[in-house]
């Protein structure tokens, strides 16, 4: 999921009125830096159980600017739309 620079925006404004004072858990440090792109690439089929790694789970990254601590945040929370994965087309053709 690729942030535009109004998600950016957003969520520095909704980290900042939620988690002022957030504090790396590895180090204390508190310096954060927004990672642009912000997908889990692993997934698991329901249908089958087996993990994929192209359809991926959004999430918004920040990254400890001291030791590169991540944290994960749900953008749906935030209020950021994730990219909808094109649809499959599925034939019953053979």
């Amino acid at each position: 999921m690729k942030l535009t620079d109004e998600d950016n925006k957003n969520i520095q404004e909704w980290l900042e009125e939620r988690c002022s004072n957030i504090r790396c858990h590895a180090c204390g440090n508190g310096k954060w830096q927004l990672l642009d792109i912000s997908t889990l690439q692993i997934g698991i089929d329901l249908h089958t159980t087996r993990f994929f790694y192209h359809g991926g789970i959004p999430l918004i990254s920040i990254t400890c600017m001291n030791c590169g601590y991540m944290m994960q945040f749900n953008p749906t929370v935030i209020g950021i739309k994730p990219d909808e994965p094109p649809k499959e087309r599925i034939s019953t053709e053979t």
